[in-house]
Formats: structure tokens, C-alpha cells, sequence
């Protein structure tokens, strides 16, 4: 189990449920406390060089998954 303090730099995203299963395996990747337990994983920026599309790529996924049908549009009109 890590701890906040072991990830001082580190984004946590939540998966694509059909996505989920197969990622803990990336060892960039780990449960986060608290978020875990929803579904919720993080990427540590200092285990590997930083990927920033797929960084943006984790952040967008997040957002459309919790995000309001209107701030939904919103993004989709500024795409």
C-alpha cells in the first residue's frame, strides 16, 4: 500500500471501467487513498517520463465520466 507521501507528484484519474482491470499492472500506476475504493488510480510523474497526451488524454476521460451534461456540451463546443 503507498501513501500520499510516497507520490508527491502524481495525478489521480478515474479509469474507464472497461479499462480499469488490466491497469494496476502498470507499475507508474497505484490506488490511491481514499479515491481507490471508487474507482480512482493515480499515475506517479516520478516513475517513468511523463507522456503528457496521455496524461491529458487520463484528465479528459476523468472529467467525462463525472462531469454535468452541460459542462459536457460545453467542452464538446470548444473541441
Amino acid at each position: 500500500m503507498h501513501s500520499d507521501d510516497d507520490h508527491a507528484y502524481a495525478v489521480i484519474f478515474k479509469a474507464e471501467p472497461a479499462e480499469r482491470p488490466a491497469l494496476p499492472t502498470d507499475p507508474r500506476l497505484y490506488v490511491p487513498a481514499y479515491y481507490g475504493p471508487s474507482g480512482w488510480l493515480a499515475l506517479d510523474f516520478t516513475a517513468a517520463p511523463v507522456d503528457w497526451d496521455e496524461v491529458t488524454e487520463l484528465v479528459e476521460t476523468s472529467y467525462r465520466q463525472v462531469a454535468l451534461k452541460r459542462m459536457l456540451k460545453m467542452l464538446d463546443e470548444h473541441e
